[in-house]
């Protein structure tokens, strides 16, 4: 764990990677703040949390945060390698996919059952959220573990592919 949390400071040392991982992070984190709000009256936050409850809608929020901080995190580790191998090769793209199916998974736990409506009757399923035992936690907390993962294993490949120096 400790050799990623190196690996990851390395990438952030270089300031474009930074900034691509602030920016990206940003916009992923009101994509997803607007997912939580779609379906609420006004978009107003503040109904959202009279019809949900402030605790879930902190929970909601924290788990949006985490989600869109992995997925900068994940997005700057993943052209930080593509620079390093000069292009798309045919090693890793299976752990590349993998932290894009984390995000999607992330992105449909957003919001209460009834907001998650709206992300899942894009793909014909609305109401899900409403049947799972969580409402929808336990997709965010998949999301999470998936981007985890994902981090985890690019920022290993780069240790694998680049000489890290501690310090």
């Amino acid at each position: 764990m400790g050799e990623t949390i190196d690996t990851i400071k390395f990438v952030l040392r270089k300031k474009k990677y930074l900034f691509l991982s602030l920016i990206s992070a940003i916009v992923i984190f009101f994509v997803l703040y607007y997912f939580m709000l779609a379906t609420v009256a006004k978009n107003s936050l503040w109904i959202a949390v009279s019809m949900s409850g402030a605790g879930y809608i902190t929970e909601t929020l924290g788990s949006i945060f985490l989600i869109s901080a992995l997925s900068g995190i994940y997005l700057s580790l993943i052209i930080f390698r593509f620079s390093l191998y000069r292009g798309i090769s045919g090693k890793g793209i299976f752990g590349n996919l993998f932290g894009f199916v984390g995000y999607g998974i992330g992105a449909f736990g957003v919001g209460c059952p009834t907001c998650g409506a709206f992300l899942f009757g894009l793909v014909g399923v609305p109401f899900t959220l409403m049947y799972l035992p969580f409402k929808g936690t336990e997709l965010r907390l998949l999301g999470i573990f998936v981007l985890a993962l994902s981090v985890h294993f690019t920022a290993k490949s780069i240790r694998g592919k680049c000489e890290i120096k501690k310090k």
